[in-house]
C-alpha cells in the first residue's frame, strides 16, 4: 500500500478540521478563550425561547458585550458569569421534535443538514412512537436512544449544555436563569425590558398525543435535565411557582 506523503495527510486533516464538528469546536474553544475577563455568556439551549431573547438584547442593546452558547457545550472559567435559557425537559423536548420536522421533513428545507435526521425522524413519524420505543420491558433500547442523537435539538438537550458547567461552576456565577415557561416576565426581571419578540415560533404546529407510555419513557430519559433543573431551583435560581410547572 502506497504511504500518504505528509503534505497530503496534512492538508486532508486541516480539511477535516475545518469541516467537521471537531474543527468547529476546537475554533469555538479557542474563540472562547479570548473572551474578557468578568464577560457574561448567555447559554441559549435549543427551543426554550433563547432566539426571541436575543432579538430582544439586540433590539434593545442590552448586553451587546454577552458572549453567545449555542448546540455547544459551555467551557467552564472561573472568572465568567452565566445567564441560561431553559424550559420543562418534556415540553422542548415536544417543541424540538415538532420544529425539525417541520424543518426536515414538511417543508425539506434542513433536509440535508445533518446526516441520518431525516431518515430519523421519518422512521417514527410521530413523537409517541419515538418515546414508546425508548424502553422496552423496561430495558433502554439502544436503538432507539442512538436515533434520538441523530436529531438537532433533541442531541443538544439541557444535560448536554448544562452537565460539565454545574458541576463546575459556583453559584453565584449563574446570574440569572430564564425560563420559557416564564420568558416574558424573565426578560423584564433580568434585562429590564419588555418583550414584544416572537422568534421560531412553530404555527404549523400540531399537539403532540403522548401516550401513558411514551410520557413515562420521556421522564426517565429525560432523568438527567429534571435533576440539573432541580440543582438550579435550590440554587434560588428558578421560581417556585415556574419549578412546580415544569416538574408537574
Amino acid at each position: 500500500m502506497q504511504k500518504t506523503s505528509e503534505p497530503t495527510l496534512i492538508n486532508f486533516l486541516r480539511q477535516l478540521l475545518s469541516s467537521s464538528r471537531i474543527g468547529n469546536r476546537i475554533k469555538w474553544i479557542q474563540s472562547y478563550r479570548q473572551i474578557p475577563l468578568g464577560s457574561t455568556v448567555l447559554i441559549h439551549i435549543g427551543k426554550c425561547g433563547g432566539s426571541t431573547l436575543r432579538a430582544g438584547i439586540t433590539h434593545t442593546q442590552r448586553y451587546t458585550n454577552m458572549y453567545i452558547v449555542h448546540a455547544q457545550k459551555p467551557v467552564y472559567r472561573k472568572d465568567l458569569n452565566y445567564i441560561i435559557v431553559a424550559r420543562g425537559p418534556i415540553s422542548r423536548f415536544i417543541s424540538a421534535w415538532s420544529w425539525r420536522y417541520k424543518l426536515v421533513v414538511s417543508d425539506g428545507s434542513q433536509r440535508d443538514r445533518f446526516a441520518g435526521e431525516y431518515e430519523t425522524l421519518i422512521k417514527y413519524r410521530n413523537l409517541n412512537q419515538l418515546a414508546e420505543s425508548l424502553y422496552e420491558d423496561n430495558v433502554p433500547n439502544k436503538t432507539s436512544h442512538k436515533d434520538v442523537q441523530n436529531i438537532h435539538h433533541l442531541r443538544e438537550g439541557i444535560s448536554y449544555h448544562l452537565r460539565d458547567l454545574l458541576d463546575s461552576c459556583q453559584p453565584q456565577q449563574i446570574t440569572a436563569v430564564l425560563m420559557q415557561e416564564n420568558l416574558d416576565a424573565d426578560i423584564l426581571r433580568v434585562f429590564g425590558y419588555k418583550n414584544s419578540f416572537r422568534i421560531n415560533q412553530n404555527p404549523s404546529r400540531k399537539k403532540e398525543q403522548l401516550s401513558e407510555t411514551g410520557l413515562a419513557n420521556l421522564r426517565r430519559f429525560l432523568e438527567e435535565d429534571y435533576r440539573l433543573l432541580i440543582k438550579l431551583y435550590c440554587w434560588n435560581k428558578i421560581a417556585r411557582e415556574v419549578f412546580v410547572k415544569i416538574i408537574a
